[in-house]
Parts: structure tokens; sequence; C-alpha cells
């Protein structure tokens, strides 16, 4: 599952709620990858405490880095991985389309149960594509009228992005731009009658494509219950000139603690989970669960364009395969070269190992133990000096687990 958390502007807290939902993601055992997509000005690397991230997404744009993978970095949460973006580099933000395009397809294949995405502020087609890209898109709100005007226009342009972005000939583009008249008060319902006229089909895609948009409203920094009326409104002005359902999450209480937390550079649920603004964040990840992404991915896949293959709520499918943290020195051995390495931990579905051999995802490996034991395997993901392996043959991991029980070792639960 991939979720994207965006705002009308900043300082709303969509990045406060992002690092939490993914703290929140990991502790429920989901190997989850947390990516900071403000290009220019980044800054959940801070929220976590680091005061350089080193590598990161830009070093992939500047093709500094092979994949993504290798800019990945671990936080002090098991399961919790942080992407970090690009902060104070002049340019950073004006991304090419083709290197966009580039970005977007590594960011869905990264090796993640779940993907969270801090988009930028504002309503840049950048930030717009990575707002759209994931399966579920979180707004972030406060009750007040400018952030609540600002989140309901962030809203607005990523519908009509999302819309054209459907068609697929230059009829159903001129179809389209012909039919809006870019005003404020311009109803989607009104804009899909136009489109009907001339692009029937089109006018139909773009009807499922809206029943299965996924978008999700959260509310932050509520000083009394009475605001949450505000939201209700902001959801029934979005059915009523968007023609798109945007339930509430949840509300989040404005807490000291939350801005505590940021001026200690450590996320609120590293030390609080009792409190209301924690319990919040864990029901909200608890939702999380319960949704489909593959329904959302079909309602708003073109016939043409093929079928997923995972069906039901991200809780169903995900791998959750007890790891065996241990440590075995074994020969990694890849077309025709082989290399020392070691093992760092095992699953009954594969392995980490780290190793200077130099192996690309896909590869095909054999993993030779010093008691001679051998398991074919294929790269999940590798990054500089360590590789993620799925055995070739699923009945092979309870001899691997087998193995590594010879050795003093912790079992973790892990993603």
């Amino acid at each position: 599952m991939t979720v994207s958390v965006g705002g009308g502007k900043g300082g709303v807290g969509k990045s406060v709620v992002a690092s939490n939902l993914g703290i929140a993601m990991a502790r429920l055992g989901f190997r989850t990858v947390l990516v900071d997509a403000d290009l220019g000005a980044a800054n959940q690397h801070t929220l976590f405490g680091m005061e350089r991230p080193g590598r990161t997404l830009q070093a992939f744009i500047d093709k500094t880095l092979g994949s993504l993978e290798e800019a990945v970095v671990p936080t002090e949460v098991p399961r919790l991985c942080l992407l970090p973006g690009t902060s104070g580099v002049a340019g950073a933000a004006n991304l090419g389309h083709a290197r966009k395009l580039k970005l977007l397809r590594h960011l869905q294949a990264l090796d993640a149960d779940a993907i969270i995405i801090d988009c930028g502020a504002g309503a840049s087609l950048n930030v717009l594509d990575f707002y759209d890209l994931a399966d579920l898109r979180v707004v972030v709100t406060t009750p007040q009228l400018t952030a609540l005007q600002n989140a309901y226009g962030f809203l607005k342009s990523a519908v009509y992005r999302s819309l054209r972005q459907c068609a697929l000939t230059a009829q159903e583009q001129n179809a389209f731009d012909n039919a809006t008249t870019r005003c404020e008060t311009e109803r989607v319902g009104s804009l899909l009658g136009k489109i009907e006229a001339s692009a029937p089909s089109y006018a139909a895609t773009l009807r499922s494509h809206l029943a299965f948009f996924g978008a999700r409203l959260i509310g932050n920094q509520l000083e009394h219950a009475g605001q949450q009326r505000t939201f209700s409104a902001f959801t029934r002005m979005a059915k009523d000139f968007l023609d798109l359902d945007v339930p509430v999450m949840g509300a989040l209480p404005a807490s000291p603690r939350v801005h505590a937390s940021v001026t200690r550079r450590r996320p609120l649920l590293l030390d609080d989970q009792t409190g209301p603004v924690a319990q919040t964040f864990n029901a909200l990840a608890e939702q999380l669960l319960t949704i489909d992404p593959t329904r959302l991915r079909e309602g708003r896949r073109r016939e043409s364009e093929g079928h997923s293959e995972q069906p039901g709520p991200i809780a169903n499918y995900v791998r959750r395969h007890a790891r065996v943290e241990t440590h075995h020195p074994v020969t990694v051995s890849a077309r025709g070269r082989s290399a020392p390495g070691d093992v760092v931990d095992v699953s009954d579905s594969g392995m980490r190992v780290a190793t200077l051999l130099p192996i690309a995802p896909g590869a095909r490996v054999v993993v030779r133990f010093d008691d001679a034991d051998a398991f074919g395997a294929k790269v999940r993901w590798a990054k500089r000096g360590e590789v993620g392996l799925e055995l070739t043959d699923p009945s092979a991991g309870r001899k691997l687990l087998q193995i590594a029980a010879r050795r003093d070792i912790r079992i973790a639960a892990s993603g």
C-alpha cells in the first residue's frame, strides 16, 4: 500500500502526521518506508534527529545512485526506514518530466509493505504527481479558514490533474480541456456532463476514477471538539463541487507535546504511546489496514491496462515472516563470480546478506554456507554492501531457519 500525505500550505502538520503514521505502521509489523518527497525543503530527517541524511532522493535524480534502495536509511524504529528528501539545493524542486517519471516508477518499486509519501507544500505539478501516485491520498488541514481553503484548493488541483492524466488519446485530452472553465465554482459533475457529449467512454472512466480516488481527510490541531464541524463541512464541499467522497479519518487534538517533539527532533510516538494524540495516530494506522488498495487501483485502471494480482487489504497479503537475526559467513556466487558474505538475518522466504559482490535486482545467486549447504535465490533489492534475497525454492525456508537456529540468535517480529 502507498499512502500520500499532502496539504494546501505549510505549517498544517503534514510532516508530523506522515512521520508518526510511519512509526505506527512499523510497530504494527509492516516494513514501512517513509519517503520525504519535498524537493528542496525536506525535513523528515530533521524530525528524526538526523544531522545530515547522506544519500537522498537528489542523489538518485542526479544519477549518482543506481537505485532508490541505496538512499534508504534505517531509523531507530524496527521495520521503519526513511528515504530522505532534498533540502537547501538550488533548483531541486524543478524536476524534469523524464526524471520525474523515472523517480515515480522507482518509488512504486521500493521493497516495502507500506510506503508513506510526505509531499511538499503547494500545488505544483511535481507535488500533485507525488500525491496522485499513491493508493490512498490523505489531505491534512487545521480548522482555520485559510488552511481549509488551501486544502480544498490543493485537493481540487490533485483531482483535475489526475482526471486529465486518465486521457489516453489527444481526443480525450481535448475533450477535457474544452470542457473545463477553470472557474473556482466549477462543479466536476458539470464538467463530466460536457465531456460525455464528445467522449462518453472517457467520461465513464473519469466517474470510476473519482469513485475510487481514495481521498481521506485528517484534521490537525483541534482546540475543541466543536471544530470537527469544519471538517464535516469540508467533506460536504468536496462532494458538492468535486463529486468526491472524502471521509474524515480522524482529528488530532492540539498538544504542546507535539510541538515539543519537533523541537526535540523525536517524533511523538517514540516517547508517548498513551496520550490522546498518540492514541489517534495508532487508530489511524489501524484504519489503514482495513483499506483494500487493490480495489482502489482496479477502480482507477483503464480496461487495457490489465489487472493486479494481490486482492484484499494490506493486512491480508503483507509478508509477515519471522526474521531470525544471525551471523553466518557465506560465499555468494552470481554470473560466474564469487565473493564472501555475511548473512544478517533469515526468514522462511529469504535472507539479507552483506556482501561486496555487485549484484543487480532480479539477478540469480547461490549462497553457500560453511557447512556446504547451498541455497538458490533471486535478488529482490540491492544497495551498497547489502542485498535482500528471496529463495527460489520456497520449501527450502525451513532448512534455512534450522541453520540459523544452530547459532546464538534472537527472533524479532518483522514484516
